[in-house]
């Protein structure tokens, strides 16, 4: 067993808060302290290789044949978000439940996912798991790649007993996204958002903006570092300290906290 998937397993969550360790990318693994293990958008093996021409940057922190979920939630069918090597393998060696868009769900029967396991789930809509409360949120994701668009990509916003933790997924700004934070009474905590400012992502400018509109009290970067020797041109921003530079010149409050691969944070309301 390799260290983090030991980590993961001995945790004992506090009430009130939530563990999340990040896998790279945008992939996260939660838990909560009822034991329930969320994977969102991992990315387990190298599959993105032969299609792209990308390889990955480090080993999975999670290999896959270890990877035990109980809900595993894929925000679209990109290849580094729904793992078509890897997805397979996890329902084979698990009793994984799968929740992920219309598009996800019609690769995930092809690959012989079973179907009484897999869910749909779209922009607006709610699924109840266990001790966790999941809604899809908007996304506009437009890769420019011919073939790779996907039209019904999501985020999530995902409520653990009145802590609430907005995953953007992949989406490039949208005035949309604004509106999460206009429900007072149930603010977003934790927020966690693409940096990458490439193939249809926010830039790290965009996401401080968002953050900062969100009021988030915690601000967490992701997709970045997933790729070996690659730095997306000159559009992309890479770097987390430029979203945390920026936040703050907006007069951001909250804290951005930049994690390193297979590093856990506690989660707090």
């Amino acid at each position: 067993m390799t260290a983090l998937v030991q980590t993961i397993a001995e945790t004992q969550v506090a009430p009130g808060t939530v563990m999340a360790w990040w896998l790279g990318g945008n992939g996260f693994v939660f838990k909560t302290p009822a034991g329930t293990q969320i994977y969102v958008d991992p990315y387990f093996t190298n599959s993105a290789l032969p299609i792209f021409g990308i390889e990955r940057a480090f080993p999975p922190p999670v290999p896959v044949e270890e990877a035990r979920p109980d809900l595993l939630i894929a925000t679209h069918w990109h290849e580094d978000h729904l793992d078509p090597e890897g997805i397979p393998l996890v329902a084979q060696h698990s009793q994984t439940r799968f929740l992920a868009p219309p598009s996800c769900v019609s690769r995930m029967l092809g690959w012989r996912v079973p179907r009484d396991r897999v869910h749909g789930l779209k922009a607006g809509e709610t699924y109840e798991f266990r001790d966790v409360k999941i809604t899809a949120t908007p996304a506009r994701h437009l890769a420019g790649i011919p073939g790779w668009e996907v039209d019904d990509a999501i985020g999530l916003l995902l409520d653990f007993g009145g802590l609430r933790v907005y995953h953007c997924g992949d989406t490039e700004y949208d005035t949309r996204l604004r509106a999460l934070g206009y429900d007072h009474e149930h603010p977003i905590d934790v927020c966690m958002l693409v940096i990458n400012g490439v193939g249809g992502n926010m830039n790290a400018h965009e996401a401080a903006l968002l953050a900062w509109h969100l009021k988030a009290k915690t601000v967490i970067p992701m997709h970045h570092i997933l790729w070996k020797d690659f730095n997306g041109g000159e559009q992309a921003t890479m770097d987390p300290q430029l979203l945390a530079d920026t936040y703050q010149r907006l007069g951001g409050t909250g804290e951005v906290k930049s994690l390193g691969i297979g590093e856990g944070i506690k989660l707090t309301r």
